[in-house]
């Protein structure tokens, strides 16, 4: 975290008009309360003749949930429900209020790649030997084509398509290049991927391929020096339909067989979690989607998500076929995981509402 970023301290929480600003407010202190906050109010409204609210708080889930299948298994029948609500999403935009039904899954993958045993100075040594920087970037450049869309062969034979109906519901919010474009940051003169029809598809239905880590030498201490590695994390995005260790084999291979000039590769595999669908025929989601809209004062939008949460599929194979609803309260001027995060309170406070509605309509 760079805290120098920051405009207020990021753990002393400073209010800035309509906004909560500090670390973790939208993501995920934001949810935690909502249920405390709601379930204090049903308690208040129906003392004892309110729903049975069981309370989990999971600190693992941004990185991959390890120990989480593991608790659940442990505990299960104390654990056992008729629903769950993870409130680790957001809304569509401020005011919007949203329950997201897909996730995509995720994974990634260590690469090291070395050609000599030390760091060799570069006017005596370099020519004859290959430079593992550059074979890195080549081998990273080979996943994907020029429109960003994977190269790895059979990789998206899993995928399943957006229905109609689900196309249509992503047209209907009405989100296109220009609100991206603001929402996200991307630089004027950065063409996108995709055309403006696809935006959203793109996010939530399709795969993805991010370097999130690259390491040669050090910046700071650059000299003319031929390294003996390079290193990357590379991580991956998994559309539903898709399954995370298959795609991550598939990933692993064609890195191995893809390493130029016999380079030594060594790479580690992370822990994935695979892409999630809810149905939302159950009752419940009626249920959640009409007291969002009492609370809101306006119609909840049923959406997609390109994040993973690890924790949504672990409830469903522990407690089987139950409706998972995914709300939460971060929107696109958050900045989640980011500088300045922040918490819009209006949307607080209607979460919180929505929340104590729901739970009374069960009881």
């Amino acid at each position: 975290m760079r805290e120098a970023l920051w405009k207020s301290a990021p753990f002393e929480p400073e209010v800035r008009g309509d906004r909560l600003y500090g670390r973790g407010t939208a993501d995920d202190k934001a949810g935690i309360i909502t249920h405390i906050a709601a379930a204090q109010q049903v308690r208040e409204l129906l003392g004892d003749k309110g729903p049975n609210l069981k309370f989990i708080i999971e600190g693992e889930e941004e990185s991959g949930s390890a120990g989480f299948e593991e608790i659940l298994a442990k505990h299960a029948e104390l654990l056992k429900c008729d629903a769950v609500i993870v409130a680790d999403l957001g809304n569509f935009a401020k005011g919007v209020p949203s329950i997201t039904t897909t996730l995509r899954g995720m994974s990634a993958v260590n690469v090291t790649l070395r050609s000599t045993k030390t760091p060799l100075h570069s006017g005596s040594w370099s020519g004859p030997i290959p430079d593992p920087a550059q074979a890195l970037c080549h081998m990273i450049a080979s996943l994907t084509d020029e429109r960003g869309n994977i190269a790895i062969p059979h990789f998206e034979d899993g995928l399943v398509p957006p229905t109609e109906e689900e196309l249509q519901s992503y047209r209907s919010l009405g989100y296109g290049e220009a609100k991206f474009r603001e929402e996200s940051g991307v630089l004027n003169k950065v063409s996108l991927t995709v055309p403006d029809e696809e935006i959203l598809e793109s996010l939530w239905r399709r795969p993805s391929i991010v370097v999130t880590t690259m390491e040669v030498g050090s910046r700071t201490n650059a000299g003319n020096v031929l390294q003996d590695c390079a290193y990357a994390r590379i991580g991956i995005r998994l559309a539903p339909g898709m399954n995370a260790g298959a795609c991550t084999d598939m990933l692993v291979n064609f890195l191995r067989q893809n390493t130029p000039n016999g380079l030594e590769i060594s790479i580690d595999v992370e822990d994935g979690a695979n892409p999630f669908v809810t149905d939302i025929a159950h009752p419940f989601f009626k249920k959640m989607s009409d007291a969002m809209k009492e609370a809101y004062k306006t119609e909840p939008k049923f959406i997609g998500c390109g994040a993973s949460i690890p924790g949504a599929e672990l409830f469903r194979k522990t407690f089987g076929d139950i409706p998972i609803l995914l709300t939460g309260l971060e929107d696109p001027e958050c900045a989640a995981h980011g500088e300045n995060e922040s918490l819009y309170l209006p949307d607080f406070e209607a979460g919180i509402i929505a929340e104590t509605l729901f739970f009374v309509s069960l009881a």
